[in-house]
């Protein structure tokens, strides 16, 4: 009996602790999600030695600084350290909210970081509002949480007249504007300059128009609204056959077209010019500017109205709250101290298209569902998990793009002991080129329109028939590996020229020292064919030598030498010919360790930087002198590996890892990277 009352104290005490999780304050309709997991945080890092690392100082010193107060520790904010901390995004059609949603442990002390607070703080019960300066964000709190809100305004929305003039506002564009003026206006020949940002090109097919000073520009244009197209009269004086000056007369104005090809003279007319010439010009501006600001406040105004209204729902209403969602709670995992989920990456880009105008009608995440992504920290590593929900019909193909694993001959050529770094992958070229074509009509058909759905069709198709997936597949498998080895310095010949006191161009050839990476890059073909008439080619026009059945592309312009082969099925590229050598005789001695040879051949997608074996390798003029090149190479030697790699596909999720170990004489991932923080900012 006694055991089923602890049993059920426990239940209680966990649902207590539960229900005043901010999560219930989130609504369902939130398109991102992320969490700061406070307790899990300060179970690698208690808040007394938080205060006294790098990170911590810095923190309470220039805090205490802007506010003009006395911080000494972060617990003198007023925040709850062991609940979680959210922030979360809501995207309507009009406006966009961004939301922090922060425990506190006393309210007071929160308080004491406002300056003037009983100027600032409105109270309304235990309900403390302080809106900050031009009314762009809102803070809400009362005992035991503080709610931030900002909102974004879209101007997709306003740029549709119907709904813009539901709430009073007006689309203003001072280029319409500026449009109904032209067209409606007849200037003078003294109006020689175009009001247009950019240089008008005309051609004179008359008598060309006089060159007209600065000073001599009229003061004033007459300008005449009219429905009719008048000609334009001015007054010259013109002289006889003898050279004579004649009475004044009048005159017809030049006829002027508009052509494409340029003309002798180009007059580029800017803003100010428009405004000197024409009497209208600063009216017209500052009535657009005017009317403009006033629309702007207008939303502002209209912004902060449905800011206030989700604030106040926040606190005031019972709604359904994010956990009512599967797909958010599916993301949760309990051991980690931070985590972030979005909704759906083709919901969000929908949202956020008509921002794009055109291009926005793209489908560039048609077929993508919800985004996880969380980071994990313990006395090993630390890692960041991410996933991404696909629609049935993509995961599929991705599982058959996917299904290949890596050539094991590779791992024959990595050196563990002193390789810098390696990427690898390894996909199955006959499966992607027929999923191909899928694909593209997904992400770009809709940019192209429903109408077109047949001539996409038909290019899918084509796309189909001219490629034989089959036999390229035979040509590049889909499976490739790069290794670096090293740097190496290098004398490279560049040209550069010099000029003589009479500006004469002359071409100098100089000689710098670059450093370059010591590279090998592999990658399988069961069919040379192809492969060997383009040897065969390049051989012919010099563009390829061979010595001792290694190749090297003749490139003078080329700051490194490239060498390649083909041996066992591979096809071999690098830069160092005693390497190259070593795999041609069957002499290169491979030490790869075991951790990674699993992480090359289990996964589709892997990628390796050890930072120890780039250690003193960069010269020290290249990275800012002897005290920077000191401690960039203090940094990389407390580093440990850092790894990433993709995971197979499970259901419809396809996700990877980023991961980075903790080097020897460090608690945790937590200590080890403020350790590495304040090593670099010394």
């Amino acid at each position: 009996m006694k055991k089923v009352l602890l049993a059920a104290a426990l239940l209680l005490l966990t649902k207590l602790n539960y229900a005043q999780d901010l999560v219930k304050k989130i609504p369902a309709n939130a398109f991102t999600v992320a969490t700061i997991k406070g307790d899990n945080v300060f179970k690698l890092m208690f808040v007394k030695d938080f205060n006294e690392s790098f990170v911590g100082k810095k923190l309470l010193t220039e805090t205490s600084k802007s506010l003009d107060k006395t911080f000494s520790s972060i617990e003198d904010f007023g925040i709850n350290l062991e609940k979680n901390m959210y922030y979360f995004n809501q995207l309507t059609d009009s406006i966009s909210y961004n939301c922090f949603l922060i425990p506190l442990k006393d309210a007071t002390k929160f308080e004491n970081l406002i300056n003037d607070k009983d100027k600032k703080i409105k109270k309304d019960g235990d309900v403390r509002t302080m809106i900050l300066p031009d009314s762009t964000s809102i803070i809400k709190w009362n005992n035991s949480m503080m709610y931030f809100v900002t909102g974004s305004i879209k101007s997709s929305f306003f740029a549709d007249s119907a709904k813009s003039a539901r709430y009073g506002i007006k689309d203003i564009r001072y280029q319409n504007s500026y449009d109904d003026l032209t067209d409606s206006a007849m200037v003078t020949v003294d109006s020689t300059y175009a009001t247009t940002a950019e240089p008008v090109l005309v051609e004179v097919t008359d008598v060309p128009p006089p060159i007209i000073q600065k000073e001599q520009i009229q003061k004033k244009a007459a300008i005449k609204q009219t429905s009719k197209k008048k000609t334009t009269k001015f007054k010259k004086k013109v002289k006889n056959s003898k050279g004579k000056k004649g009475v004044s007369k009048t005159v017809k104005a030049p006829k002027v077209k508009v052509i494409d090809e340029p003309i002798v003279q180009e007059i580029p007319v800017d803003s100010a010019m428009m405004a000197s010439q024409n009497p209208y010009g600063d009216e017209q501006y500052d009535e657009y500017q005017k009317e403009r600001a006033e629309q702007d406040a207008k939303k502002k105004q209209l912004a902060f109205v449905w800011m206030t209204a989700q604030a106040d729902k926040i606190f005031n209403s019972s709604y359904e709250s994010i956990e009512s969602n599967k797909s958010y709670s599916a993301s949760l995992d309990n051991k980690a101290i931070a985590e972030l989920w979005v909704a759906s990456l083709q919901d969000v880009y929908n949202s956020v298209a008509p921002e794009f105008g055109t291009y926005g009608k793209t489908g560039l995440m048609q077929g993508y569902g919800s985004l996880g992504a969380k980071l994990f920290m313990d006395d090993k590593s630390f890692r960041i998990s991410t996933g991404i929900t696909l629609a049935k019909d993509q995961a599929d193909a991705y599982k058959k793009i996917m299904d290949r694993k890596m050539n094991k001959k590779f791992l024959k050529y990595v050196n563990s002991e002193k390789a810098i770094g390696f990427m690898g992958y390894s996909i199955d070229t006959k499966a992607y080129l027929e999923e191909f074509p899928k694909l593209m009509k997904q992400t770009y058909g809709a940019f192209l329109g429903r109408n077109m759905e047949e001539e996409i069709e038909l290019g899918t198709d084509l796309f189909s028939l001219l490629l034989d997936e089959e036999a390229v597949s035979e040509v590049v498998k889909g499976d490739a590996l790069f290794v670096i080895n090293g740097l190496n310095t290098k004398d490279v010949t560049y040209t550069s020229y010099e000029y003589d006191d009479d500006y004469n161009q002359k071409e100098v050839t100089k000689t710098k020292q670059e450093t370059l990476p010591d590279f090998l890059f592999m990658f399988s073909s069961e069919d040379n064919r192809l492969m060997n008439k383009l040897i065969k080619y390049g051989m012919h026009k010099n563009y390829v030598s061979l010595k001792n059945n290694i190749y090297k592309i003749e490139e003078k312009k080329s700051p490194v030498d490239i060498y390649f082969m083909i041996k066992d099925g591979i096809v071999f590229f690098g830069n160092s010919i005693v390497e190259m050598e070593s795999i041609s005789d069957n002499t290169f001695k491979p030490a790869i360790t075991k951790a990674h040879r699993t992480l090359l051949a289990k996964n589709n997608f892997s990628f390796l930087f050890n930072a120890k074996n780039l250690v003193g390798k960069v010269p020290t003029e290249e990275i800012g002198g002897e005290e920077t090149a000191k401690k960039f190479n203090e940094t990389l030697g407390k580093m440990g590996n850092v790894y990433m790699k993709s995971n197979p596909i499970k259901g419809n999720v396809v996700s990877a890892d980023i991961s980075a170990e903790i080097s020897n004489g460090h608690e945790n991932a937590l200590k080890y990277l403020f350790s590495l923080i304040e090593n670099a900012s010394k």
